[in-house]
C-alpha cells in the first residue's frame, strides 16, 4: 500500500546519483533526522543497512530490489509489518527524475499509513531536494 511518492527532475547523471545513493555513511547530507548510518559489506540485495535516527535507538535492515545505477529500496520491518523506502533513477528520454516512494505492507499496514501519511509527504520533497543538489555540485 503506497502512502506516498514523490518525483523530481535533475540534470545529474545517473552514475553521480547512484554513487551518493550508495555513500551510505554520508545519507545525512539528503535524509533528515539520520545521526549516522552505516552498510555491513557491499550496496547488494540482503546487505544489511544500519541507522540511527536523533532520538531513536539504532535499526538496522537490508537492502532489496538492488540494480545498479536504477533503483534500490530499503526494506524494514516493523511489527505486524513492513515498510519500502523506494529509490529510482528514471530515465524517460532526456529527461532523468529522481523517485523516492514508501509503501507498507502487513496487518497493521492501514493503521501505519494513516499515522506516517502526513510527514512522509512533508519530507519527501525536502529529500528529493537535498538529493538533487548534491548530485547536481
Amino acid at each position: 500500500m503506497l502512502i506516498n511518492e514523490f518525483s523530481v527532475e535533475t540534470k545529474a547523471s545517473e552514475a553521480k546519483i547512484w554513487q551518493i545513493f550508495t555513500d551510505v555513511e554520508n545519507w545525512k547530507e539528503w535524509i533528515d533526522g539520520i545521526e549516522y548510518s552505516t552498510i555491513d559489506g557491499n550496496f547488494e540485495n540482503g546487505t544489511l543497512v544500519t541507522i540511527k535516527n536523533i532520538n531513536k535507538p539504532k535499526s538496522s535492515s537490508p537492502l532489496k530490489d538492488v540494480v545498479v545505477n536504477k533503483a534500490f529500496t530499503l526494506h524494514v520491518k516493523m511489527p505486524l509489518s513492513k515498510v519500502d523506502f523506494i529509490h529510482e533513477i528514471v530515465k524517460d528520454g532526456d529527461v532523468l527524475n529522481i523517485r523516492l516512494a514508501v509503501e507498507v505492507s502487513g496487518t497493521l499496514a492501514f493503521l501505519i499509513k494513516t499515522i506516517f501519511r502526513k510527514s512522509v509527504a512533508k519530507s519527501l520533497p525536502i529529500v528529493a531536494k537535498k538529493l538533487v543538489e548534491l548530485a547536481e555540485k
